[in-house]
Protein backbone atom coordinates (compact mmCIF):
# COMPACT_ATOMS: atom_id res chain seq x y z
CA UNK A 1 0.00 0.00 0.00
CA UNK A 2 2.81 2.44 0.92
CA UNK A 3 4.49 1.76 -2.43
CA UNK A 4 1.28 2.60 -4.32
CA UNK A 5 0.90 5.86 -2.37
CA UNK A 6 4.49 6.91 -3.11
CA UNK A 7 4.21 5.98 -6.79
CA UNK A 8 1.06 8.11 -6.94
CA UNK A 9 2.68 11.01 -5.06
CA UNK A 10 5.86 11.08 -7.16
CA UNK A 11 4.34 12.87 -10.18
CA UNK A 12 2.56 15.28 -7.82
CA UNK A 13 5.83 16.17 -6.09
CA UNK A 14 7.45 16.96 -9.40
CA UNK A 15 4.46 18.93 -10.66
CA UNK A 16 4.49 21.08 -7.51
CA UNK A 17 7.79 22.46 -8.64
CA UNK A 18 8.33 22.75 -12.39
CA UNK A 19 11.63 24.20 -13.61
CA UNK A 20 11.61 27.92 -14.38
CA UNK A 21 14.27 30.49 -15.26
CA UNK A 22 18.02 30.03 -15.19
CA UNK A 23 19.84 27.86 -12.66
CA UNK A 24 23.26 26.24 -12.65
CA UNK A 25 25.34 23.51 -11.09
CA UNK A 26 27.11 25.18 -8.18
CA UNK A 27 29.38 23.26 -5.80
CA UNK A 28 29.03 26.02 -3.17
CA UNK A 29 25.35 25.04 -2.87
CA UNK A 30 26.50 21.85 -1.12
CA UNK A 31 27.69 24.05 1.80
CA UNK A 32 24.38 25.93 2.00
CA UNK A 33 21.74 23.24 1.51
CA UNK A 34 21.41 19.64 2.63
CA UNK A 35 20.48 16.82 0.25
CA UNK A 36 17.54 14.51 1.00
CA UNK A 37 16.41 11.61 -1.14
CA UNK A 38 12.67 11.04 -0.79
CA UNK A 39 10.70 8.03 -1.88
CA UNK A 40 11.82 4.51 -2.65
CA UNK A 41 15.01 4.02 -4.69
CA UNK A 42 14.43 2.67 -8.22
CA UNK A 43 10.60 2.55 -7.89
CA UNK A 44 9.83 6.18 -7.23
CA UNK A 45 12.00 8.87 -5.79
CA UNK A 46 12.68 12.53 -5.69
CA UNK A 47 15.16 14.91 -4.15
CA UNK A 48 14.51 17.61 -1.59
CA UNK A 49 16.64 20.16 0.20
CA UNK A 50 16.86 21.61 3.70
CA UNK A 51 19.12 23.88 5.75
CA UNK A 52 20.19 24.06 9.41
CA UNK A 53 18.24 26.06 11.99
CA UNK A 54 19.93 24.88 15.19
CA UNK A 55 22.40 22.18 16.22
CA UNK A 56 19.57 19.61 16.10
CA UNK A 57 16.91 21.00 13.73
CA UNK A 58 16.71 21.91 10.05
CA UNK A 59 14.03 23.65 8.00
CA UNK A 60 12.56 22.34 4.74
CA UNK A 61 9.42 22.53 2.61
CA UNK A 62 6.42 20.77 4.13
CA UNK A 63 5.70 18.77 0.97
CA UNK A 64 9.28 17.44 1.03
CA UNK A 65 9.16 16.53 4.75
CA UNK A 66 5.93 14.58 4.33
CA UNK A 67 7.67 11.85 2.33
CA UNK A 68 11.25 12.09 3.63
CA UNK A 69 12.66 9.27 5.68
CA UNK A 70 13.39 11.65 8.58
CA UNK A 71 11.74 12.52 11.86
CA UNK A 72 9.60 15.65 11.66
CA UNK A 73 9.33 17.93 14.69
CA UNK A 74 6.60 20.24 13.34
CA UNK A 75 4.62 21.05 10.19
CA UNK A 76 3.26 24.44 9.24
CA UNK A 77 0.59 23.46 6.71
CA UNK A 78 -0.44 27.07 6.10
CA UNK A 79 3.04 27.94 4.81
CA UNK A 80 4.17 24.50 3.48
CA UNK A 81 7.26 24.33 5.71
CA UNK A 82 8.49 21.83 8.30
CA UNK A 83 11.10 21.59 11.01
CA UNK A 84 12.95 18.27 10.88
CA UNK A 85 15.42 16.63 13.24
CA UNK A 86 18.91 16.82 11.73
CA UNK A 87 22.33 16.67 13.37
CA UNK A 88 23.99 20.00 12.58
CA UNK A 89 26.61 19.73 15.33
CA UNK A 90 29.71 21.73 14.48
CA UNK A 91 28.14 23.49 11.52
CA UNK A 92 28.01 27.24 11.21
CA UNK A 93 24.37 28.21 11.71
CA UNK A 94 22.95 30.84 9.37
CA UNK A 95 21.65 34.26 10.32
CA UNK A 96 17.92 34.55 9.60
CA UNK A 97 16.29 37.86 8.71
CA UNK A 98 13.30 39.52 7.06
CA UNK A 99 12.97 39.53 3.26
CA UNK A 100 12.26 42.86 1.57
CA UNK A 101 10.91 43.67 -1.87
CA UNK A 102 13.81 44.49 -4.18
CA UNK A 103 16.31 42.25 -2.33
CA UNK A 104 18.89 40.54 -4.53
CA UNK A 105 18.56 36.87 -3.60
CA UNK A 106 20.18 33.51 -4.27
CA UNK A 107 18.43 30.12 -4.07
CA UNK A 108 20.32 26.94 -3.19
CA UNK A 109 19.37 23.27 -3.28
CA UNK A 110 19.73 20.09 -5.29
CA UNK A 111 18.51 19.36 -8.81
CA UNK A 112 16.10 16.40 -8.83
CA UNK A 113 17.13 15.43 -12.37
CA UNK A 114 20.89 15.38 -11.78
CA UNK A 115 21.24 15.23 -7.95
CA UNK A 116 23.81 18.02 -8.33
CA UNK A 117 24.05 21.05 -6.02
CA UNK A 118 22.30 23.91 -7.78
CA UNK A 119 21.87 27.65 -7.41
CA UNK A 120 20.20 30.59 -9.06
CA UNK A 121 19.96 34.30 -8.41
CA UNK A 122 17.49 37.08 -8.99
CA UNK A 123 15.43 39.76 -7.29
CA UNK A 124 12.48 39.55 -4.89
CA UNK A 125 9.92 41.20 -7.17
CA UNK A 126 6.83 41.19 -4.97
CA UNK A 127 4.86 39.46 -2.26
CA UNK A 128 1.67 37.60 -3.14
CA UNK A 129 -0.79 34.97 -1.98
CA UNK A 130 -0.51 31.34 -3.04
CA UNK A 131 -4.26 31.01 -2.65
CA UNK A 132 -6.73 33.41 -1.04
CA UNK A 133 -5.59 36.01 1.51
CA UNK A 134 -5.71 34.60 5.01
CA UNK A 135 -5.72 30.97 3.86
CA UNK A 136 -2.01 30.72 3.09
CA UNK A 137 1.23 32.50 3.80
CA UNK A 138 2.22 35.58 1.91
CA UNK A 139 4.91 34.33 -0.49
CA UNK A 140 7.94 36.03 -1.98
CA UNK A 141 7.90 35.94 -5.79
CA UNK A 142 11.22 36.25 -7.58
CA UNK A 143 12.77 36.06 -11.03
CA UNK A 144 15.44 33.61 -9.79
CA UNK A 145 15.40 30.19 -11.44
CA UNK A 146 14.22 27.03 -9.77
CA UNK A 147 14.06 23.31 -10.48
CA UNK A 148 12.43 20.33 -8.72
CA UNK A 149 14.62 19.15 -5.85
CA UNK A 150 15.46 22.65 -4.68
CA UNK A 151 12.24 22.71 -2.62
CA UNK A 152 13.13 23.24 1.02
CA UNK A 153 16.41 24.94 0.22
CA UNK A 154 17.47 28.31 1.62
CA UNK A 155 16.91 31.70 0.01
CA UNK A 156 19.85 33.98 0.81
CA UNK A 157 19.98 37.77 0.72
CA UNK A 158 23.05 39.56 -0.61
CA UNK A 159 24.36 40.12 2.95
CA UNK A 160 24.60 36.35 3.53
CA UNK A 161 21.53 35.97 5.75
CA UNK A 162 18.74 33.50 4.96
CA UNK A 163 15.48 35.32 4.18
CA UNK A 164 13.24 32.39 3.25
CA UNK A 165 12.53 28.79 2.29
CA UNK A 166 12.12 27.88 -1.39
CA UNK A 167 8.83 26.00 -1.87
CA UNK A 168 7.53 26.14 -5.45
CA UNK A 169 7.58 27.67 -8.91
CA UNK A 170 4.89 29.55 -10.78
CA UNK A 171 5.44 28.39 -14.39
CA UNK A 172 2.80 30.69 -15.90
CA UNK A 173 4.58 33.71 -14.41
CA UNK A 174 8.06 32.16 -14.76
CA UNK A 175 8.73 32.91 -11.09
CA UNK A 176 10.00 31.08 -8.06
CA UNK A 177 8.07 31.23 -4.80
CA UNK A 178 9.44 31.14 -1.30
CA UNK A 179 8.17 31.57 2.24
CA UNK A 180 9.73 34.77 3.63
CA UNK A 181 11.28 34.20 7.04
CA UNK A 182 9.10 36.88 8.66
CA UNK A 183 6.01 34.77 7.85
CA UNK A 184 7.26 31.83 9.95
CA UNK A 185 9.69 33.42 12.46
CA UNK A 186 7.24 33.26 15.38
CA UNK A 187 6.23 29.70 14.57
CA UNK A 188 9.88 28.58 14.24
CA UNK A 189 10.82 30.19 17.54
CA UNK A 190 7.87 28.60 19.35
CA UNK A 191 8.49 25.13 17.88
CA UNK A 192 12.22 24.94 18.52
CA UNK A 193 11.68 26.01 22.15
CA UNK A 194 8.88 23.51 22.80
Amino acid sequence: MKINILVTLFPLLLSACTAVGHYKVDQTAANRADFHFVGIPVLAGAIGSSFPLTAKYSLTAGHVAKVMMVKVKAYNALCDVAIIYHDNTGRKLPKLEKADKGDKISLYGYNAYTAMPTSSSGVLKEFGWWDKPGTSCLYGLSDAGGVPGMSGGPVYAQDGAIVGVFTATHPKRNQTMFVPYQEIAGWVDKEIKS
